[in-house]
């Protein structure tokens, strides 16, 4: 019988169109039980082989024999489906269909058009056993990113899963999953196959694109996942640190938390270290720091946001704010001796965080301990002032220690100011000047 070239083949598979977030790095493959069984291009059936001559003869044409007519050998392939008598007739046509879907795309074909034959050549070489272990990975993506850009996210789901049963760190096949899941609203699932596509990236040395971190954090976003927004969140800073990433991360930990006026002054006011402040945040800042009985904070941001040119000058507002700022400095010795005999914290921690806004650091230290030693404060609120201002003042060690001690609502904030401390660690920016956020 004469045998038919496979020389060729081996470079047929394309991926036109296929909706792939990134390439993943190499993995070992793990064969699976009884592994492929080889081609014998002699068992070819005398029908299929003619179909594949012929088909092969038209697709190898020099080039100067014009354009192959492709829905002619498209008709012809799908004609011999029928005539398969065993698995290598079904591998052989499988692949020749690869190879006519390669020129279609050569020939600038539409996506539309290449699909359908790409995938059913993946399908029909799958289905013979004869495809090597280590592409069958590369085989079943491309079926699971077709059903994903189908919307088909069972058939996707189970795509993919075939990818890892070969290659169980292929971090394509596990971003993918993730977002077929969350597609099905199985949180649970899609969270831990993102986290896993992230350790499989991490563990080869490649950076985690910020397109793959935004599937898991969305979800979480959409559904208000408090707990997620902060761990998808912090992971999408640490691996893309940006003044207006951390705007947008803070953003939908601020809508997600569903946080009221002075937690969303302590949010502003770490957005500002983050210098991630835009004209919306600015103005809601001063306007939250005026509100809850802090002018002067309020007049230093407007004051450097209007230096900088993040927003115009309003003289209203700036004459109101230094009008506010000379009758809360006046009172500010009577207000720590309140504080002082007072019998709870409540006065200690709200003097503090006047005390910090006009740069007294030393007093506002001291008055946020003895708010923690006398009680009926929110410690974890606190702490956390108590780390911006350590932090302010370049004692990083210390605020960590503070950020590490919050407790409560309003722990996600200080995991992401430990995130911030982290960032600062591995750069050369400095500490941004950061003011308690409100009076309690």
């Amino acid at each position: 019988m004469k045998r038919v070239s496979t020389k060729s083949l081996a470079a047929a598979l394309v991926f036109a169109g296929m909706t792939m977030i990134a390439a993943a790095p190499a993995a070992a493959i793990q064969e699976g039980e009884g592994g492929a069984e080889e081609f014998d291009a002699g068992e070819i059936t005398d029908g299929v082989r003619a179909v594949v001559v012929a088909a092969q003869t038209a697709l190898e044409a020099e080039e100067g024999a014009g354009p192959v007519d492709t829905a002619a050998v498209q008709s012809q392939l799908e004609a011999a489906v029928p005539l398969i008598q065993n698995q290598d007739d079904r591998f052989i046509l499988g692949q020749v269909m690869l190879q006519l879907a390669a020129k279609i795309q050569q020939q600038g074909g539409t996506n539309e058009q290449i699909q359908p034959v790409q995938l059913q050549g993946l399908r029909l070489a799958l289905d013979s056993n004869r495809v090597e272990i280590a592409r069958r990975p590369t085989y079943w993506l491309a079926i699971g990113n077709a059903a994903n850009s189908a919307g088909d996210n069972s058939g996707a789901i189970e795509a993919y899963q075939n990818v890892l049963r070969y290659d169980p760190d292929n971090a394509d096949a596990l971003i993918q999953t993730a977002l077929a899941h969350f597609n099905t609203n199985n949180h649970a699932a899609g969270y831990d196959s993102a986290a896993a596509a992230f350790a499989a990236l991490r563990a080869a040395g490649q950076e985690i694109p910020s397109s793959w971190h935004t599937v898991p954090f969305r979800a979480a976003y959409q559904t208000n996942d408090v707990p997620r927004v902060v761990q998808f969140g912090t992971a999408l800073l640490a691996s893309h640190p940006s003044p207006q990433n951390w705007n947008e991360v803070l953003r939908v930990y601020q809508t997600a938390g569903r946080l009221d006026d002075q937690p969303n002054l302590d949010l502003l006011r770490l957005m500002r270290a983050t210098n991630g402040l835009d004209a919306a945040s600015i103005n809601e800042y001063v306007r939250l720091a005026a509100q809850r009985g802090l002018p002067r904070e309020a007049q230093s941001v407007y004051t450097a946001s209007v230096a900088g040119g993040a927003i115009p000058a309003n003289q209203e507002i700036a004459a109101e704010l230094t009008s506010n700022v000379t009758a809360d400095q006046a009172g500010l010795t009577e207000s720590e001796a309140a504080a002082r005999s007072s019998a709870e914290g409540r006065v200690a921690l709200n003097t503090a965080d006047a005390y910090a806004s006009y740069g007294e650091s030393t007093k506002a230290l001291e008055l946020y301990d003895l708010a923690l030693e006398k009680g009926g404060v929110d410690a974890g609120v606190v702490n956390l002032r108590k780390g911006a201002l350590l932090y302010s003042m370049g004692q990083t060690a210390e605020a960590r220690a503070a950020f590490e001690a919050v407790t409560g609502d309003r722990q996600p904030h200080a995991a992401f100011w430990l995130q911030w401390l982290d960032e600062q660690a591995g750069g050369t920016a400095a500490p941004a000047p950061a003011e308690p956020a409100s009076a309690e």
